[in-house]
């Protein structure tokens, strides 16, 4: 089945949603719908990628929970914010029936947008995919009236283009680097990936998940840009599921 097209851009280089999505999201749920173009309706998509845009989020958590634990645990932590740091296969099931899981989010006091993986040896087309997931689910959940905190992930330079086009500006960003910065070659990336990001979205804060070793924030606390970061907690839940 061919996705329906998009109407032409507005002035503003943005692009509105069909009426063939606002039509489909009144209809009971398709399950044919595998693209979650329902999400769509209402949102507004940034070209030449047509990826989803997120709006600014000013808030800074206090604590962060990852989406598997939080959709596991029986009690819910009000003032934890849920994050998709951890290995794609767990949050995969959020991708293909996300409205199952509005309710339980939304006990929480806010999300990181989704963090489907950009590999460096992926394919472009995979990456691009990947980005869309991200922005689309993030930008679904603002517009249900989830607090909604952008999370990045670039893949080189050349991801720019639709790593960063529904990003806000001036606006709390995260960026995950648990695993990143281990190599040298890496390292070198993602200090210049944050120089990125600091120039072209200016953030008014940055979480960081991971670690803040080897001077890879010097540039944005340089620039005197709040830097937050919180220590990986998936040592710990793994250490918790083997006590279990």
């Amino acid at each position: 089945m061919l996705a329906p097209e998009l109407d032409a851009p507005n002035r503003t280089g943005d692009l509105p949603i069909t009426r063939h999505l606002e039509m489909l999201q009144e209809l009971p749920r398709d399950y044919r719908d595998v693209f979650n173009g329902r999400l769509l309706e209402g949102l507004t998509v940034v070209g030449p990628y047509e990826i989803p845009k997120i709006e600014p989020c000013a808030l800074v958590p206090e604590e962060l929970v990852a989406f598997s634990e939080a959709m596991s645990t029986t009690t819910t932590n009000p003032n934890a914010w849920v994050h998709w740091y951890e290995d794609d296969y767990r949050s995969e099931r959020f991708w293909n029936t996300p409205e199952r899981y509005l309710d339980r989010l939304s006990r929480f006091s806010g999300v990181i947008s989704p963090d489907y993986s950009l590999y460096a040896n992926m394919p472009e087309a995979l990456k691009i995919s990947n980005t869309y997931r991200n922005q689309l689910l993030g930008a679904w959940m603002q517009a249900k009236g989830l607090n909604v905190i952008a999370n990045i992930r670039l893949s080189g330079p050349q991801s720019v283009p639709y790593a960063l086009a529904g990003l806000p500006q001036h606006s709390t960003l995260s960026i995950g680097l648990h695993g990143c910065t281990k190599s040298v070659e890496n390292r070198r990336q993602v200090i210049d990936e944050i120089r990125i990001i600091c120039d072209q979205c200016e953030p008014e804060s940055l979480l960081i998940y991971g670690s803040s070793r080897y001077k890879v924030l010097d540039y944005p606390m340089g620039l005197g840009i709040p830097v937050h970061v919180f220590p990986p907690d998936s040592r710990r839940r793994s250490q918790e599921r083997k006590a279990a």
